[in-house]
């Protein structure tokens, strides 16, 4: 049977929207906290070995926030019409599991979960196969990533074996900017969209975000899910968008790419030239 109890904890560990800390234990001296459902929770001290599950709950992460799950746990898995908000902090999983999951799990977009990234780190559990950083998962899910750090976890050949993104099942990521270290996956019906100056050849992206940040990267497609490479008018690029080979449509609005002054008086010149043989001038 599980037995369930609501412990406060002391200082500012977990705020809940109601006002005072509260924790909820899936069981007598477990490392889950269960938290309650339609309730905003704000993180910003350190949780060693603890993990975080909530249904249809908002998390927010803060500078100062340090979450190291537990034997066999992701550090923070929210599912069903959740929302997280990373602000700064770190998460980290255990043994090759997932640092944070983000799922819908049910069968509709309506209960879909929703997350804005800014800044901190997650971190894959490492040992085995390594674990996946950010997990994106289930119908109309969806991460906007603005930032941060995602590594793979590094598996037992010592190098980074676990994805820094891995989105499945018609979920959805749109990234602006960010560190990744670990290839990223996009599976069956869902969409993975990097916003910038990019080029991909084959299986490899690289190029820089609208802030400049550079990205150099591995992206896997199974089952139908989409790479969408995305301009910015906000950005000029050397070379728009494009895809070796060329099957790969370039998705609008299209950057202005950058001309050089060797360029600008090469084309005077030609201009010139062509208006003094055409009489115009």
């Amino acid at each position: 049977l599980l037995l369930f109890s609501i412990q406060h904890v002391s200082g500012n560990n977990l705020l809940s929207s109601i006002g005072g800390p509260v924790e909820r234990l899936l069981q007598l001296n477990s490392n889950v906290t269960i938290l309650d459902e339609g309730e905003i929770y704000t993180i910003n001290e350190k949780f060693d070995g603890k993990a975080f599950f909530g249904r249809n709950v908002s998390m927010v992460l803060e500078s100062g926030a340090e979450i190291i799950a537990p034997e066999d746990w992701a550090g923070i898995r929210l599912v069903t019409a959740s929302t997280f908000n990373m602000l700064g902090g770190s998460v980290q999983g255990w043994y090759g599991k997932p640092a944070v999951q983000l799922h819908n799990g049910q069968s509709s977009d309506d209960t879909a979960s929703f997350a804005e990234i800014y800044d901190g780190s997650i971190v894959g559990g490492q040992g085995g196969s390594g674990g996946v950083a950010l997990d994106i998962h289930g119908f109309g899910t969806q991460a906007k990533i603005y930032g941060g750090e995602f590594f793979g976890g590094i598996g037992q050949d010592g190098v980074i074996d676990g994805l820094s993104i891995n989105v499945q099942n018609f979920a959805e990521a749109h990234i602006y900017s960010g560190t990744f270290r670990g290839d990223m996956e996009i599976g069956t019906g869902s969409t993975l969209s990097f916003y910038g100056c990019f080029l991909q050849d084959g299986t490899k992206i690289t190029g820089r975000f609208v802030d400049e940040t550079e990205l150099n990267i591995v992206v896997k497609t199974k089952n139908g899910g989409k790479l969408l490479l995305i301009a910015s008018s906000r950005q000029e690029c050397d070379t728009a968008p494009s895809m070796s080979p060329t099957n790969f449509p370039t998705v609008s609005p299209q950057p202005t790419p950058k001309i050089n002054d060797a360029e600008r008086k090469r084309t005077s010149v030609v201009l010139l030239l062509t208006l003094l043989m055409s009489g115009t001038l």
